[in-house]
């Protein structure tokens, strides 16, 4: 009998030890070519060239040697937002859709996920048929990884979207670049009342409810994103940039994680009443 359950012992043992191995190597691979590979320590398949303040993983595409110009723009972010990146921005350059699905799993254009930032083929095509303004795209993009390199992943899933776009449409100057309304057709739509409530673009956790599902625009996303920075230029230009930038670092290190007290500690005033002052500013134009 002894012998019988030390066989089953060493049976139940070789199949944990295989299972934990299995997963050790899923995790890996995720890790190394799959959708972990945003926080993966290590990047591989790519070639590199580190530009001093950033880097960029490329398969050999020009933009790799054409970015320099993101040393200004890093700096500008910086300013900007009121905190410096903590690690070098990393770019990646993929080379075709399928691998742009497999390593960050995607369908936008441009995403950044744990303060890297991924490029599309099709973003690159675009950039060099000049259907977009590369330089625009990823200074909005590098808004998210500078903001996403002060917060845990948690944090950011529960950052309000409506603040991230917006910060990053101002920062970029891309309020009325390509298919982003310009701040004259938005102040025109927001005062007949075509308006998204902010809190109604919801998070990464929760998705969109009330006005940003009814609102009656063609292009919703492009509008809203336009919307948004129209809101974060007209609360920095009231109140004035410093007051942003204390803002901005309020809503990543303060605990508990609540955008609202932030906005009301910096600001004395809610985000609902800033809201309604910047509708009431619409209609003045």
């Amino acid at each position: 009998m002894r012998f019988g359950f030390s066989c089953v012992g060493k049976k139940k043992w070789a199949v944990a030890t295989l299972a934990v191995a299995a997963l050790a190597l899923l995790v890996i691979y995720e890790l190394l070519l799959g959708r972990l590979f945003p926080f993966s320590p290590v990047v591989v398949g790519f070639s590199r060239q580190d530009y001093g303040g950033f880097v960029v993983y490329h398969h050999g595409q020009p933009e790799s040697s054409q970015l320099s110009y993101l040393s200004q723009v890093i700096t500008m972010e910086e300013n900007y937002h009121g905190m410096p990146f903590r690690s070098k921005p990393e770019i990646v350059l993929c080379k075709d859709d399928r691998e742009y699905r497999r390593v960050s799993g995607g369908k936008a254009k441009f995403i950044a996920i744990n303060g890297r930032l991924f490029v599309s083929q099709r973003a690159q095509e675009d950039a060099r048929q000049g259907r977009i303004d590369l330089r625009t795209y990823l200074t909005h993009e590098l808004s998210h990884c500078l903001l996403q390199q002060h917060m845990s992943f948690l944090r950011q899933l529960k950052m309000p979207r409506w603040l991230l776009e917006g910060t990053a449409m101002d920062c970029a100057g891309q309020v009325g670049v390509g298919v982003y309304p310009p701040k004259a057709m938005v102040y025109d739509a927001v005062a007949r009342s075509v308006f998204c409530e902010p809190a109604d673009f919801g998070t990464a956790l929760n998705g969109e409810k009330g006005t940003a599902i009814s609102c009656a625009m063609t292009n919703k996303t492009a509008f809203f994103y336009s919307e948004f920075g129209c809101v974060v230029e007209f609360i920095r230009s009231s109140h004035g940039a410093q007051r942003y930038k204390a803002f901005l670092k309020d809503v990543v290190d303060g605990h508990p994680f609540d955008v609202e007290r932030s906005f009301e500690t910096v600001y004395g005033t809610s985000i609902g009443e800033e809201i309604a002052r910047f509708k009431t500013e619409t209609r003045k134009h």
